[in-house]
């Protein structure tokens, strides 16, 4: 099966959470035999001369934005379906539906996602199937270890993602001790300087992260906008953090955790990949 797999940015460029599903699921799908061809923000617009049996639209903003004249071909493209990562709100409205009604089907990352999608823009979108992010559970799981970290953040640091929020958090208890874990636009080198319970700790690989969050008490996550599933927590559930602070409600990897458990939330993510390409 030759396959159109277009994101805004692959992993190499940019290490986001949606680049990272992204990668995981494109290497399943080369793994099981597939043709695919990514297409990001500096891709040749000639990508969309050639015939393809699948086409997967991702995160579109930076192609938007870069070279507005694709979006007509891609909103046309044949075979398509939608891998919905965030909240879409970068398209105007009719943009928006006659992308999704194009598509022959939609995944979302949790009912969470699927639910406020219907309640900001209606339903119209077709064959909806609810696939976790992936994440690798070899390493992201429980294990008995000391609790050296109090509050831990790993991720994005961004007004969007709540860094006022965890800033306002650790002024209001200033006996709780936060280590952050990320990266960002603004200058994180001095962003806490003046917070005593705070510490900078850069950011970390995958590998690294499991074994801060098997080591951590807690983990702080109070977005602004909706996550539709959120790898920080997801990742921090499968490794047994038992206390999370902050917006639970706007979270979609901890509604579903639970909803369904441990277990069933852990088959669900260690084979999401498998579970994407069999439900395509």
């Amino acid at each position: 099966m030759k396959v159109l797999f277009i994101s805004d940015f692959t992993l190499e460029q940019r290490s986001g959470g949606a680049q990272v599903s992204n990668d995981i699921i494109i290497k399943k799908g080369r793994e099981l035999g597939f043709d695919i061809k990514e297409h990001h923000h500096l891709s040749s617009i000639t990508d969309f001369l050639s015939s393809y049996d699948l086409v997967i639209n991702s995160n579109l903003e930076a192609i938007s934005k870069i070279s507005p004249e694709k979006l007509q071909y891609i909103i046309k493209m044949p075979n398509s379906v939608r891998l919905e990562h965030d909240s879409c709100l970068y398209f105007n409205e009719k943009t928006r539906r006659d992308l999704f009604k194009n598509c022959k089907k939609t995944f979302f990352l949790s009912e969470f996602h699927y639910d406020f999608f219907k309640e900001f823009y209606g339903d119209y979108f077709t064959d909806v199937e609810i696939v976790y992010d992936p994440i690798d559970t070899s390493i992201f799981k429980k294990e008995d270890k000391e609790k050296i970290y109090d509050i831990v953040y790993c991720g994005y640091l961004h007004k969007l993602k709540g860094l006022n929020n965890l800033i306002a958090y650790a002024r209001a208890n200033p006996e709780r001790k936060v280590s952050v874990f990320g990266w960002g636009d603004l200058n994180t080198a001095t962003l806490f300087d003046n917070f005593e319970n705070i510490t900078f700790e850069g950011s970390k690989n995958h590998e690294e992260i499991a074994e801060i969050l098997k080591q951590s008490k807690a983990v702080f996550h109070s977005p602004i906008v909706n996550e539709p599933f959120c790898r920080m927590i997801g990742e921090a559930l499968l490794c047994g953090v038992e206390e999370i602070i902050g917006s639970k409600e706007k979270i979609g990897s901890y509604l579903e955790f639970k909803n369904v458990g441990y277990e069933k939330f852990k088959h669900s993510c260690e084979n999401a990949a498998s579970i994407f390409w069999e439900k395509v």
